[in-house]
């Protein structure tokens, strides 16, 4: 008869603790980490609380938190957190007379059996840091002028960093910058994103202590943006593109001097605070009446600036039907001025016009630092 295993269905080893627990619901939504939405996209959000101290609020909501060994994320598990509406408010330590101050509000777990016998804590009077078998929200204090602290302790998550300006006596939503990882799928640990703003805190508020490079989240508007050495922008996903064509124009559109006629083609639109790069491609076909010769190219113009000649060719009425006149450039669309990117034909003379639909161009736009 061949040897086997009898085991109980589910509870191995005929046992069932808070760690089988986590594993198994790792199992089933994966292995994220963070904040859960909720149904406003806040919970366990930090905000300042108006009065005669350094105080924050910690706005009721549930999240998963790492499980950390020895420096090293546990993947297999996560804690599961629950705090009740409407959340808990504390002080910070008071402020400093001569130097700014960064504090680090955390939730933070004990790795344990979690055996602690349940007990409802009442709101009102939480004490941060307070912390038996189970979790709590904590404080990780910085020094008076010095950098923002790093977590001196495994199995946490980061809520929020808040700047404690010398001399003040409250704090405001300036002072307050949301680092709260918010969980946007299922099975996917990458697929995270970094909260920053309050609601009603404007983004350059948001990214005034943000170092360039940085990604600032407007949950205002749904909206990322990134800091750059001038200003903060939207993160663009991909360029944009307008295509254009031309069709049958009327009289001779060659002229001597481009910059007063000739118009081929156009690319309009608004204005905006930072500088594009557009890359332009196109053909031009031209037709000539017999007897006809001479120079002719296309030029490129942005924001009436000259940009760019086409190939410039001596032709007649016999050469010139042939193929088309194709062509790539690049221009640049200077930040707070209309994009206005423009192709004229110079014929000398005036002796070539356009050929009826036969030309036709794209440009492609990438948002510049």
């Amino acid at each position: 008869m061949a040897g086997g295993l009898r085991a109980p269905v589910y509870v191995h080893k005929g046992e069932y603790d808070a760690g089988d627990l986590r594993a198994s619901l790792t199992d089933m939504r994966g292995t994220m980490v963070g904040v859960v939405g909720g149904t406003d996209g806040f919970g366990l959000g930090v905000t300042p609380v108006a009065g005669s101290s350094a105080r924050v609020a910690v706005g009721g909501g549930r999240a998963w938190v790492p499980l950390i060994k020895s420096g090293v994320r546990d993947k297999r598990h996560a804690f599961y957190v629950d705090l009740p509406a409407p959340g808990v408010a504390f002080d910070l330590a008071t402020a400093s007379a001569s130097a700014d101050r960064w504090d680090v509000i955390v939730v933070r777990c004990t790795n344990d059996a979690d055996s602690t016998t349940w007990a409802e804590v009442p709101l009102a009077g939480y004490v941060p840091g307070n912390l038996a078998p189970g979790w709590c929200i904590d404080i990780v204090r910085g020094t008076d002028g010095g950098p923002v602290p790093a977590v001196p302790f495994d199995n946490y998550l980061v809520l929020a960093r808040v700047k404690v300006r010398k001399g003040v006596t409250s704090l405001t939503t300036a002072d307050v910058e949301d680092l709260r990882w918010a969980t946007v799928g299922q099975g996917d640990s990458t697929s995270m994103m970094p909260v920053r703003a309050l609601k009603g805190q404007t983004v350059a508020n948001a990214a005034a202590e943000q170092t360039n490079g940085g990604l600032v989240y407007s949950q205002d508007e749904d909206r990322l943006y990134y800091k750059g050495n001038s200003a903060v922008r939207p993160v663009a996903y991909r360029p944009s593109f307008m295509s254009g064509c031309t069709g049958k124009g009327a009289g001779w559109w060659g002229v001597d001097d481009v910059g007063q006629g000739g118009l081929v083609m156009w690319w309009d639109g608004p204005a905006v605070p930072y500088d594009r790069w557009g890359i332009l491609s196109y053909q031009v076909r031209y037709t000539a009446p017999a007897g006809r010769e001479g120079w002719r190219s296309v030029h490129t113009f942005s924001d009436d600036a000259w940009v760019w000649e086409g190939l410039r060719s001596y032709e007649n009425s016999s050469t010139i039907g042939g193929k088309p006149d194709v062509a790539t450039t690049q221009v640049l669309i200077p930040k707070n001025k209309p994009l206005k990117v423009q192709l004229r034909m110079f014929a000398q003379g005036g002796w070539c016009q356009l050929d009826d639909w036969q030309s036709n161009g794209q440009l492609a736009i990438f948002p510049l630092e």
